[in-house]
């Protein structure tokens, strides 16, 4: 009975697009986990050129993201939030969202409606946005740069 109850209940179409990709985000982590494990090769330790910063000579959007993502995995939280504040939001609403997701597919709990994580994905670029802009400033204004 419970059964076919979960069987009725499907993610809409924005949620059910937004976890599959974060099931294949998920997967690409696992393999270059696995990756390391057996090969000891480093995924992020991999260094490639950013196309925006050889055009302009300024730092991109996403400047940093790398960075960061080593140094959470770390367990360097203020680094981290120093090379790439938006990366700590969005590992917490993607946790969020995946756990919310799977409850809601195995066991039919459903927390908010369908769509309602877009609106953090619009903060996550506002964040993104504001931090490029403040890292630009500080590059051209200030000569400082955030990355190497």
């Amino acid at each position: 009975m419970i059964r076919s109850k979960i069987c009725k209940n499907e993610l809409g179409n924005t949620d059910k697009l937004l976890y599959e990709l974060g099931l294949v985000a998920l997967g690409i982590g696992i393999a270059a986990v696995l990756l390391y494990f057996t090969t000891g090769i480093n995924v992020l330790a991999l260094k490639y050129p950013c196309v925006f910063n050889k055009v302009t000579h300024l730092c991109c959007p996403g400047c940093g993201g790398t960075r960061a993502l080593r140094a959470l995995l770390k367990g360097e939280i203020l680094k981290s939030i120093y090379d790439y504040p938006p990366l700590i939001f969005a590992a917490v609403i993607y946790v969020v969202f995946m756990v919310r997701c799977t409850l809601y597919i195995v066991f039919g709990i459903r927390k908010s409606r369908d769509g309602a994580v877009v609106k953090y994905l619009y903060i996550f670029l506002a964040l993104m946005i504001v931090q490029w802009i403040v890292k630009v400033v500080a590059q051209i204004g200030f000569n400082y740069y955030w990355f190497s």
